[in-house]
């Protein structure tokens, strides 16, 4: 290759190969780390795989790189819900305000099981996490309890599509999305939001409707010029993050 690095593609090559390997990253080769770093994108147009392996770690931050990042906080991490029954997702603004679950899906024990196993991954690295907000579904209030990070609070914002017929309908769910999005966490802090799939047409950012059960998308909220989107991490890929975090040093955490 010659002239300019393109390193968004490069980039993006190297990431969406890692994710489906289930690897922690791969180098851009023809690009100095600085240039890697910088294809980090606002959302709308950062290239990213549509699939990332349970194991996988797909972005442009990896690492210890990444694991600082997370620890220093003022980031946003949306979690999809781990796995569920197979019932019918489809819940009403009624049943989800009256948290009916027998009319709703929830997680099977493997679905608990993966969202303990998120939650130890969180809490052995030490994340600074202010709060947990979840969507008022049964399977988004039991993995967000699971992982007894941080306390858990209801978000109707967060609810999936179906909820929304009665208060605005697809164009209300993404504004409500947007400014979440757009809302920093407390300072030096990070914030979990736990919700299902993004499911209306073209969602924005379009990763959320595309994340795999348990996957946490971390964006870092710009208010003025949307959310920039670092890194997809899959269910499995905590225990990988522990690893690297070995030599690097916990910053001290803000009293609540």
């Amino acid at each position: 290759m010659t002239g300019t690095c393109h390193r968004r593609d490069l980039a993006y090559e190297a990431t969406r190969i890692a994710a489906l390997l289930g690897i922690a990253g791969l180098a851009v080769v023809g690009c100095s780390p600085s240039d890697a770093a910088s294809s980090s994108l606002p959302s709308s147009s950062t290239a990213m795989p549509t699939a990332v392996a349970p194991a996988g770690i797909a972005g442009p931050v990896q690492g210890q790189a990444l694991v600082s990042a997370l620890r220093q906080g003022g980031l946003i991490l949306w979690m999809r819900h781990t796995a569920r029954d197979s019932r019918s997702g489809d819940v009403s603004d009624q049943q989800a305000g009256a948290h009916d679950c027998a009319q709703q899906s929830e997680l099977t024990p493997e679905g608990v099981s993966q969202a303990r196993a998120v939650g130890e991954g969180m809490r052995s690295l030490g994340l600074p996490i202010a709060a947990v907000h979840t969507a008022r579904l049964c399977r988004t209030q039991a993995t967000a309890q699971q992982l007894d990070v941080a306390p858990v609070t209801d978000d109707a914002r967060l609810d999936e599509a179906t909820t929304w017929t009665d208060r605005g309908g697809d164009s209300a769910y993404q504004q409500a999305v947007a400014a979440i999005l757009a809302t920093p966490p407390p300072a030096g802090r990070d914030v979990v939001d736990v919700t299902s799939l993004l499911t209306i047409p073209n969602a924005r950012p379009a990763v959320l409707a595309e994340l795999g059960e348990g996957e946490v998308a971390v964006f870092r909220p710009h208010p003025d010029g949307g959310p920039e989107l670092l890194v997809r991490i899959g269910r499995d890929a905590w225990p990988a993050l522990v690893r690297a975090a070995s030599n690097t040093p916990v910053p001290a955490t803000p009293t609540r």
